[in-house]
C-alpha cells in the first residue's frame, strides 16, 4: 500500500513539472511575438555617451488595413535609416510585411477596432516593449508620419535623458476630464505628430500604463490613448510637456510648411488633401501622385538624394 501511495505521489510529481515547463515555454513564445503582458523591466546597463540612434526605441501604431497604403511608403523610405529600430504594432499578421522588416512587424492581437481598448492596448504593448528594450529614449508616432531619424536624434540630444522629458506638440492648449469623481485637468503631446518620452519618465508611468493597465486608464478618464500618456504625464505626474515646432501632423496645412524648411523637421504627416507641397522644389525627383500619393517618395528624395529608391 505504501509503495503505490508513492508511485502515484511520484507520477502527480512528474505531471506537474510538465505542466510548469509546458506553461513556461508557452510564455517564452509569446514574449518573443512581442506581447508582453507581465514584462520585468530590463537593468542592462547603458552607454553615459551622447545619444545615437541605436539609444532609440521607434514604435510605429498602425492597423491592418492601413498595411499597403501607409506603411508600404514608410518601408520604402525612412524606415531604411532605422531598421533595426524601428517597430510596427499592429493587429493581423501579414508575412511579407514582417518579411520585409525582417520581424519588425508585431501582431498585438488587441484588435482590429478603432476603440479605446483595443488602441490603447496597442499603446500598452508599444510601452511594455520599449520597457523591454533597455534603451534610453522611447520615439513613438503613427502610420501617417514620415521621421526623419537623423533630426529625431539632434532632437532629443538637446535634453538629459536621465530627466523626466517629454517632447512633443499640443494640438489644444489644455484639456479637462472626470477622474475618479474629480475634474482634471492636463495637456498631451498630439499622438498623430509623434512623442519622445526618456526613460526615467516612462519608468515612473508605470503605475496607469502598460497593455493592461493603459486600458485602465483610458476608461477611468475617459479619454483616448495619446490623451492617456499626457494625463499620466502632466496631471498624476506633475510633469511638464516640452514642446516643439519640428513635429507635425495632419491637425496642420502642411501645404503651407516652407519647403527650406523640411530638412529640420523631424516628422510630418500626410492624409489625402493634406501633404507636403513639393511643386517647386528643384534638383530633386519628385513622383508622379498616382505612384506616390503620401509624397513620402518624393519628400525622402529631397531630404536623402542618394538613396536607392531616387536613383530609379
Amino acid at each position: 500500500m505504501s509503495n503505490n501511495l508513492t508511485l502515484v505521489k511520484f507520477g502527480m510529481l512528474c505531471i506537474f513539472t510538465t505542466l510548469l515547463i509546458s506553461s513556461h515555454e508557452r510564455y517564452l513564445s509569446i514574449c518573443k511575438q512581442g506581447i508582453y503582458r507581465d514584462e520585468k523591466v530590463s537593468v542592462k546597463s547603458v552607454n553615459d555617451g551622447k545619444v545615437t540612434l541605436d539609444d532609440i526605441y521607434i514604435s510605429v501604431k498602425t492597423s491592418r488595413k492601413f498595411h499597403k497604403s501607409r506603411l508600404d511608403p514608410i518601408v520604402k523610405t525612412w524606415f531604411n535609416l532605422a531598421k533595426k529600430q524601428t517597430y510596427f504594432f499592429t493587429d493581423g499578421d501579414d508575412d511579407k510585411l514582417n518579411e520585409t522588416t525582417e520581424g519588425h512587424a508585431i501582431n498585438t492581437q488587441c484588435g482590429h477596432t478603432k476603440t479605446r481598448p483595443h488602441l490603447s492596448c496597442k499603446m500598452g504593448t508599444e510601452y511594455d516593449t520599449y520597457l523591454a528594450s533597455g534603451k534610453k529614449w522611447w520615439c513613438r508616432f503613427d502610420d501617417d508620419n514620415y521621421v526623419n531619424p537623423p533630426r529625431m536624434v539632434h532632437l532629443v540630444n538637446g535634453y538629459n535623458w536621465r530627466q523626466d522629458i517629454c517632447i512633443g506638440k499640443l494640438s489644444v492648449p489644455l484639456f479637462a476630464t472626470n477622474y475618479h469623481g474629480h475634474i482634471e485637468k492636463y495637456k498631451f503631446a498630439h499622438g498623430g505628430a509623434g512623442c519622445c518620452i526618456s526613460r526615467p519618465l516612462a519608468l515612473k508611468m508605470k503605475p496607469w500604463c502598460g497593455r493592461e493597465k493603459l486600458v485602465v486608464t483610458t476608461r477611468e478618464a475617459h479619454m483616448n490613448d495619446d490623451c492617456a500618456l499626457g494625463f499620466i504625464i502632466t496631471n498624476r505626474l506633475k510633469i511638464d510637456l516640452i514642446l516643439t515646432d519640428l513635429l507635425h501632423s495632419t491637425k496642420e496645412k502642411l501645404k503651407n510648411l516652407n519647403p527650406d524648411t523640411l530638412h529640420e523637421q523631424v516628422s510630418l504627416g500626410q492624409a489625402p488633401g493634406n501633404t507636403v507641397n513639393l511643386n517647386k522644389v528643384k534638383s530633386s525627383k519628385i513622383f508622379n501622385h498616382d505612384v506616390d500619393p503620401t509624397r513620402f517618395m518624393s519628400l525622402h528624395c529631397f531630404l536623402f538624394p542618394t538613396a536607392d529608391l531616387c536613383k530609379t
